[in-house]
């Protein structure tokens, strides 16, 4: 049977099952479901008596499998999905957490579920700064987010000297990301950024303006299910040096969450990292389909 041609301005290519399941991933349905439902696409297709389809009626016969196979909620979000190819503005995604609630594994099943290629770690950036300043013009850099507190001396009467130094470190780092961002929105190119110094509603409203900016923190509320997440890292970062400063770490997470809480961000608890991945989804899409409705975009 010859494969049916999918009609863009050129002569078509062959229906992909791939790649239409990796599209219908981007609506959130898991890999394996949306296998099965764009084989249910492509059977369809095989019944038609025309040899090629047109993008636009493909999404609509998409549209309607979703509909009878999955129901209203899978039907929105992939219409969501369709109108960011639509966006006159980038997708920034600012995924924030403090470390081992796995941002760097979220981000990266975001990015290709979304068919985002640029993913940035705000670690990468405070590594920059720390080639380029030394111990003695910006001590609170050269240490891991959690020990920042160790380059403090000077906290106000009363502060908590591991936030103090985690702030200072953040705002720091702040610049960089927000130098990223900028690039970003001169090249509309959406991005997923991640680290611990995206402290929740701190980037500039001039570049929310110019961008879609959607910020979540992940979050992981059960202490013992977080000292397991360390135990699965490999590498150059032993488990241990992490537990020794885990009570340190927990508390980057509180002032995070609390931050989160009161700039109206979302906070995604880390059960489960499908469950995680899913409600992050669903943030992303239910912003996009709010910018679009909005006549913004």
């Amino acid at each position: 049977m010859p494969e049916t041609l999918v009609l863009d301005d050129g002569p078509g290519l062959p229906y992909s099952k791939g790649l239409m399941a990796q599209t219908l991933s981007a609506s959130g349905l898991n890999p394996a479901r949306a296998y099965e439902l764009a084989r249910v696409v492509e059977r369809r297709l095989d019944g038609r008596p025309q040899a090629g389809i047109v993008r636009s009626d493909l999404y609509d016969l998409v549209e309607a499998v979703l509909a009878e196979e999955e129901g209203e909620g899978a039907l929105r979000r992939f219409r969501q999905w369709r109108k960011l190819a639509d966006l006159d503005r980038p997708l920034i995604v600012l995924l924030s957490g403090t470390t081992g609630v796995g941002k760097s594994t979220l981000a990266t099943m975001l990015a290709s579920r979304l068919g985002i290629t640029r993913v940035i770690a705000t670690d990468v950036i405070r590594q920059v700064l720390r080639a380029f300043f030394s111990h003695e013009l910006m001590p609170v850099v050269q240490h891991s987010a959690f020990e920042a507190g160790d380059a403090v001396v000077d906290a106000p009467a009363g502060a908590d000297r591991d936030i103090v130094g985690f702030v200072r470190q953040a705002d720091a780092v702040e610049t960089g990301v927000e130098a990223i961002v900028e690039r970003a929105c001169l090249e509309r190119t959406p991005m997923v950024v991640e680290g611990v110094h995206l402290v929740p509603g701190a980037l500039a409203s001039e570049l929310r303006g110019r961008c879609v900016a959607v910020e979540a923190v992940l979050s992981v509320a059960d202490e013992h299910l977080h000292r397991a997440h360390f135990s699965m890292r490999g590498g150059q970062r032993p488990p241990e040096r992490y537990l020794r400063r885990f009570a340190q770490i927990r508390k980057l997470q509180d002032y995070l969450v609390e931050r989160g809480r009161e700039a109206g961000v979302a906070v995604i608890e880390n059960e489960s990292i499908d469950e995680a991945l899913a409600r992050t989804m669903d943030l992303v899409l239910e912003s996009v389909g709010r910018v679009s409705s909005s006549g913004a975009a």
